[in-house]
């Protein structure tokens, strides 16, 4: 990891990466992370705690975390696996598996091969998802 993209905020044991920055190998973070908007991981990206990824960032591997939150319209090759909550914003790509532990919630434009979690999904609009299991119940909002 290169130190001049990541800033580390002590206290809330949260990594700050820089809006733009790219990645050739896999990140591991000890902590949370908030990653600004068109980043790019060419590898996997885990994450120890929370994740918010900035819209329109890429990675090419697969995305782990406790919870995350994908930004709009960022691209995931890969699967992403989350312990607790997940959230799609609008337009992000998933090439595999979305999976939480907890809820999800789906936003409109939303595309990926399969969507699991244990709780409940949450699906607004239009979604291109190609199979969709939930733990507990699934809610469909169109319009």
């Amino acid at each position: 990891m290169d130190p001049k993209f990541i800033k580390r905020h002590p206290e809330s044991e949260t990594f700050i990466i820089k809006k733009f920055s790219f990645f050739e190998n896999e990140v591991n973070l000890p902590g949370n992370a908030v990653v600004g908007m068109g980043c790019d991981f060419w590898g996997d990206l885990v994450v120890k705690g929370n994740l918010v990824l900035g819209k329109g960032s890429k990675v090419k591997g697969d995305v782990i975390a406790e919870k995350a939150t994908i930004g709009a319209d960022c691209d995931i090759k890969g699967n992403i696996k989350v312990v607790g909550n997940l959230t799609l914003l609008d337009r992000t790509k998933v090439g595999g598996l979305a999976y939480a532990g907890g809820n999800m919630i789906i936003r409109p434009m939303v595309s990926a091969r399969a969507a699991e979690c244990t709780g409940d999904i949450n699906v607004t609009g239009r979604t291109d998802i190609k199979s969709i299991q939930s733990g507990r119940k699934l809610v469909v909002r169109t319009g």
